[in-house]
């Protein structure tokens, strides 16, 4: 549909619509280059913690991303194997997750004392 209303447009407008569509194009991938930069810049230093019910955060992903794939290939942030290859295409995305559970009644190197008989390690 949308080629055959290009090839109706005369040459000189069809060449101009050409271009605008392609710098359309790059800008939109440089925006989404630039919010997977800004994305990763806020989740250098930040931690994040696990939540009951919900599980451990492994990545944190801009929005112009998500739907670009979800778009090109529906259902594919469901799959296992293409958000390790997502991950491993874009580090950016990963964060820092750390658990705030306790284990209590384990002797060993590197734990602490809590009470008579007891050691404690945080992880």
């Amino acid at each position: 549909m949308l080629e055959h209303a290009l090839d109706s447009l005369p040459a000189d407008e069809r060449r101009m619509v050409g271009e605008h569509l392609r710098a359309r194009v790059i800008s939109d991938l440089k925006g989404t280059h630039d919010g997977a930069k800004q994305i990763a810049k806020d989740n250098h230093n930040a931690e994040y913690r696990t939540m009951d019910g919900v599980g451990e955060m492994t990545a944190s992903i801009d929005s112009r991303s998500y739907h670009y794939w979800a778009q090109k290939e529906p259902g594919c942030w469901s799959d296992p194997k293409f958000n390790k290859e997502y991950l491993r295409d874009n580090p950016e995305a990963r964060v820092k997750s750390k658990s705030g559970k306790i284990q209590v009644g384990y002797t060993g190197d590197g734990f602490m004392r809590y009470r008579t008989g007891r050691k404690v390690k945080v992880y």
